[in-house]
């Protein structure tokens, strides 16, 4: 791996980890294009750098989660401790499917496979046009959450598309909504991380693209939320319907 390749696999990790065209299904492409067989020691670089990314952007939120963790509140459960549990069931329904998968997702890695996943992002991200903030959260969400995130396993289908659709096709806020899909990811990323760490080698150029993740990561998460702020997330629709037709061809 050259230079140049690391900067370009850092930069499709940076945009498509957030933005939901799927950050795997890119990456399969990438790899394709450059004639390049990424090791599993870099890619757990890239997903490292998203873990960072989503880190410093809610430091804020995640401060007040970790805060109200140690809170003893008057009723129980209070709804930050709701918050924690949310994300417990949310990350065991997601840890489950990643795990019934794990040892065959190596042979989901193909074009063809990417290419379906496209479209079910698309139709996901497309359906969120119909949100209604209607709805308060609740454990059955929780659920669904982690199950639609599951699923993004598999290359072409979006993680970050699919649970922010899904969040805001149920009925949740704007801002609800884009927090909990974010800060979902920091125990799904960080498990992939801990069950590639045995992997784990390390070049100097691997630096370079974990480098590149982070700073382009943090732009395009900050430029999402102000799409999803103007009503136009659901856009994002057309980019994976196409790709994923192409592909299909």
């Amino acid at each position: 791996m050259n230079f140049l390749q690391a900067t370009i696999l850092g930069v499709v990790q940076g945009i498509t980890e957030w933005l939901p065209i799927s950050s795997d299904g890119h990456l399969v492409l990438a790899q394709r294009l450059m004639d390049l067989q990424v090791t599993v020691a870099f890619d757990i670089f890239l997903h490292f750098g998203s873990l960072l990314v989503i880190i410093v952007f809610f430091r804020q939120q995640l401060a007040e989660m970790i805060k109200s963790f140690f809170h003893r509140p008057n009723t129980w459960p209070s709804e930050q401790t709701k918050w924690w549990i949310y994300l417990l069931i949310s990350t065991v329904v997601t840890g489950t499917i990643g795990l019934l998968f794990y040892s065959r997702i190596e042979s989901y890695r193909t074009i063809s496979f990417a290419a379906s996943g496209f479209l079910v992002t698309s139709a996901f991200v497309l359906s969120s046009r119909w949100g209604k903030e209607s709805r308060s959260f609740n454990y059955w969400i929780a659920v669904l959450l982690g199950l639609v995130q599951g699923l993004a396993v598999l290359p072409g289908v979006s993680r970050s598309g699919l649970v922010l659709s899904t969040a805001l096709l149920l009925g949740l806020n704007k801002k609800q909504a884009f927090e909990y899909t974010f800060i979902l990811a920091i125990p799904a990323i960080a498990a992939s991380f801990i069950l590639g760490v045995r992997d784990l080698a390390w070049e100097p150029i691997y630096l370079w693209g974990l480098f590149v993740t982070i700073i382009v990561g943090f732009a395009s998460l900050a430029l999402l939320k102000k799409i999803l702020n103007q009503n136009k997330f659901y856009w994002f629709f057309i980019y994976t319907l196409i790709l994923g037709i192409i592909l299909k061809i």
